[in-house]
């Protein structure tokens, strides 16, 4: 059998073609894609290599994407928790940018009847930022800056809110800043806007910082340093987590205080572990919050109108425009966010 699928092209940056699909193995269910998400952060940080003619020998031709939803084709031995027909959100290994992809049962979700396939489809976004939420373990009432307004901050900064966090949501961009859920405080990213911050959050200060955002932000988190709670001793105290990529440069000790440093790096336990996406489970005495669970949490967390995802879907575009989907992210002051490719099912 053979479906499109999308690729990295280190010369055209991406390419559309047929592809084989191997007799279906064990564990792995086979789906027909209806939506796919593009990524403004992996995806479209390599495409931009491919643009700069130093860098494209570090752009290998492959297979991109990782966070979609559809139908189910057919299973392989050793599923039993979907079948032909169901509605599924798909993430990770297999989860490509194609027509029909075939991917580990574990990262396979059955859909709750009331949400809608695009909203399923960011659901790899949707647990990065569960898990950097969960790493900067606030309490009720605590003052929680977000970086950056793009798909992640805006889904951490509705996380966060619902958990109780006095959220504020930082951007430059004034566009996406709108699509901020009411409840959540936006702030502009000029001096103004940290005086704002300072005045909003006093006598306190902000207690946690989640950088959902890439780049080098060395002098974006000396900001948060400013900001943040300061203790009998003169230094800043709080949590940084980082589930956004961002680069930063710090001195540690008493430059940075007494602030707690945080990577948050992937969708959480079993995420690229090949055995746990084949069907090998953690003891849930140990790993209370592997990746398919985590999957399951935000999906519930539609249904029940908790996390808004729909709105943050902003554009659609047919799968054999993907380009098009990728430079509309690119765009300088875009309005994009949610950006998804469609697929004929």
């Amino acid at each position: 059998m053979f479906a499109r699928a999308l690729f990295r092209d280190p010369v055209k940056k991406i390419a559309i073609e047929e592809a084989r699909l191997p007799p279906l193995a064990p564990s792995l269910v086979q789906v027909r894609t209806a939506f796919s998400y593009l990524s403004a952060g992996t995806e479209l940080s390599l495409l931009q290599m491919s643009e700069n003619p130093n860098m494209r020998g570090q752009v290998a031709r492959a297979r991109i994407g990782y966070s979609l939803s559809g139908v189910v084709e057919a299973v392989g031995e050793g599923v039993s928790h979907v079948k032909a027909g169901d509605r599924v959100a798909c993430i990770g290994a297999g989860a490509y940018h194609a027509e029909v992809v075939q991917v580990g049962k574990n990262l396979v979700t059955p859909l709750p009847e009331d949400i809608s396939l695009q909203e399923a489809a960011p659901s790899a976004m949707m647990c990065f930022a569960l898990e950097g939420v969960r790493k900067a373990a606030i309490g009720f009432g605590e003052n929680v800056l977000v970086l950056g307004a793009g798909m992640m901050g805006q889904i951490a900064s509705q996380m966060l809110y619902r958990s109780g966090g006095n959220v504020f949501l930082m951007d430059a961009n004034a566009e996406r800043l709108k699509k901020a859920v009411d409840g959540v405080e936006t702030l502009g990213a000029d001096e103004g806007s940290w005086a704002q911050l300072r005045e909003m959050t006093a006598p306190v200060g902000v207690e946690a910082a989640v950088f959902c955002l890439g780049g080098e932000q060395t002098e974006l988190f000396q900001k948060v340093l400013g900001a943040m709670t300061v203790a009998p001793d003169g230094v800043p105290q709080g949590r940084a987590v980082f589930p956004g990529g961002a680069t930063i440069r710090v001195s540690l000790a008493s430059p940075s205080g007494n602030v707690q440093i945080l990577s948050s790096a992937k969708a959480g336990p079993g995420y690229r572990d090949e055995n746990y996406e084949g069907g090998a489970d953690y003891p849930l005495g140990y790993v209370k919050w592997p990746v398919r669970r985590n999957v399951e949490v935000c999906l519930r967390a539609i249904a029940r109108n908790q996390l808004d995802i729909a709105s943050l879907i902003t554009h659609t575009f047919p799968f054999e425009d993907a380009l098009k989907g990728y430079e509309k992210l690119a765009a300088r002051g875009t309005n994009a966010l949610g950006v998804l490719l469609e697929y004929e099912v």
